[in-house]
Order: structure tokens, then C-alpha cells, then sequence
């Protein structure tokens, strides 16, 4: 078995530097693309529903289930208003 060799100032200066650049490219991504953090409060079916959307769909994030389904949902109402409120209605059974 082989033995760590012990981390340096340098090389801690080396790593905290390179995990700033990457925390400020992230940073400057996400101003670019206009990001923005939501809260979002959740019940059991509704969590529900988006596990299963994620296990179907071989999502890693539930993020990107609700993104894809709005992104969806959105084109739906452009395309076809009727059908976009046939969809949205809670009334409709699922």
C-alpha cells in the first residue's frame, strides 16, 4: 500500500485556486443564462408525481423534470391554448 505524500502550502494554494475559478466561471454561467433560484414548496403528491417523471424520463435532478415540463407546457400554450387548458385544468383526471 502506497502512502499520501503530505499536501504542501503550495499545492493548497494551487487547489483553493483552481476551485475559485471554477465557483466564478459557475457564477458568470449562470448570470449569462439569466439564472434564477425558486423557492418551491412541495406535498407528497406532488413529489410523487415528479419522481416518477424523473425515474421515466432517466432524470438525474428533479430540476430538469419541471424545467423540461414547463419548457413543454409552455410550447403546448403556444401551439394550442385550448389543449394548454384542457391539461392545466385541476379538475382534469390523470
Amino acid at each position: 500500500m502506497s502512502k499520501k505524500k503530505p499536501r504542501t502550502d503550495a499545492v493548497r494554494k494551487q487547489d483553493a485556486a483552481r476551485q475559485q475559478a471554477k465557483r466564478d466561471r459557475d457564477a458568470q454561467h449562470l448570470e449569462r443564462v439569466g439564472a434564477e433560484t425558486m423557492k418551491l414548496t412541495t406535498y407528497r403528491g406532488t413529489r410523487a408525481d415528479l419522481a416518477l417523471m424523473q425515474a421515466v424520463g432517466g432524470y438525474e435532478e428533479p430540476a430538469e423534470a419541471i424545467t423540461l415540463a414547463v419548457r413543454y407546457l409552455a410550447g403546448l400554450a403556444r401551439r394550442d391554448p385550448a389543449a394548454f387548458l384542457e391539461a392545466m385544468n385541476p379538475r382534469n383526471p390523470v
